[in-house]
């Protein structure tokens, strides 16, 4: 049994809590936040040991061999140092940090300490991203790759009215590059690797990105990569080659379903996840693997991506003159 310290509180502890459930193998042991209210709540729902309004306690819990870091962007680079400073695992909630200095810096603790840290992007280790990697062998040469994550967020509505939300706030490292942009960013590059070059084209509104579009420059073809918190459209990814076309309804965070349509137009579905209502299924089905295992040298690999994809969305926030501060 996993033993799991959850800190943070908001609306994706319970899709953590729903799909660990859905692996097997977790005891949640405590949970903290500064909102007592909704920790009781959530306390009681999920028959979680305990709650704290000190996040050192769940941190120092010896019972305790993960720690689950669901806070806002900005906190996590201390939570998640302080967590492998204590001896536990972590898995913190994407974006892993806002810059590589301090991704670094946990991947290199986290190697120490020997502890596994994991970078919580739901993507890479679902199957049909597993097998859109083979089909792209199979449609010639790669020109074009066009991603859209759109979401219009009912807290955007709020922001708008000046109730400002960690998602929206720039201080917090919020906006659509950091929330929604970085699932794109993992989905190009671990099927293509590092881009030649970076630029990235903000909608800027009150000092923070609620939408825009990253370019990625692969020399011989192009990824445009569009995230928007403002606005809504249909999600879609999209590949294509001189040879044929990869293409997906569901956004760059599910995939649930792949098509392949060669030139002659001859199309073949795939729908190789497990359980669509849980996008982070095979996620956390890995970890457990990861921790029962002992498989550090995996846990690296994954590790050597989280530093890529961080350095690629520190240039891209470089690019659009996003600051947090």
């Amino acid at each position: 049994m996993i033993n799991v310290g959850i800190i943070g509180s908001g609306f994706i502890v319970p899709s953590f809590i729903e799909t660990t459930k859905k692996v097997k193998g977790f005891h949640y042991v405590g949970i903290s936040s500064h909102t007592e209210t909704r920790l009781k709540e959530l306390k009681d729902k999920y028959n979680i040991d305990y709650y704290a309004l000190d996040n050192d306690v769940i941190l120092k819990d010896k019972k305790i061999d993960v720690i689950y870091i669901a806070t806002p962007n900005h906190l996590h680079y201390e939570i998640a140092k302080k967590a492998l400073e204590n001896g536990k695992h972590v898995i913190v909630e994407k974006p892993f940090t806002p810059t590589y200095r301090q991704a670094k810096a946990l991947i290199d603790l986290a190697h120490k300490k020997k502890r596994i840290i994991f970078d919580a992007v739901t993507l890479l280790h679902m199957p049909n991203y597993e097998n859109i990697k083979k089909l792209v062998k199979e449609i010639g040469d790669i020109k074009l790759v066009d991603i859209n994550f759109s979401q219009y967020s009912s807290r955007y509505d709020k922001f708008k009215k000046g109730i400002v939300l960690p998602a929206f706030d720039y201080k917090k490292a919020g906006g659509a590059l950091m929330d929604l942009g970085i699932y794109n960013i993992n989905f190009v590059l671990g099927i293509f690797g590092e881009p030649k070059k970076v630029s990235y084209y903000p909608n800027i509104y009150k000092k923070i990105d609620t939408s825009g579009v990253l370019v990625l420059d692969y020399g011989n073809f192009k990824a445009t990569c569009v995230a928007a918190k403002d606005c809504k459209a249909p999600t879609k990814v999209c590949i294509q080659g001189d040879k044929g076309f990869i293409n997906s309804d569901y956004a760059s965070s599910i995939i649930y379903e792949v098509n392949h349509i060669d030139n002659a137009g001859k199309k073949k579905t795939y729908k190789l996840n497990k359980h669509y209502e849980l996008p982070h299924y095979h996620e956390y089905v890995e970890f457990k693997r990861l921790i029962n295992e002992k498989d550090l040298k995996k846990a690296k690999e994954y590790n050597e991506m989280t530093l890529l994809s961080i350095s690629v969305l520190e240039k891209a926030l470089k690019s659009g003159n996003i600051k947090f501060k």
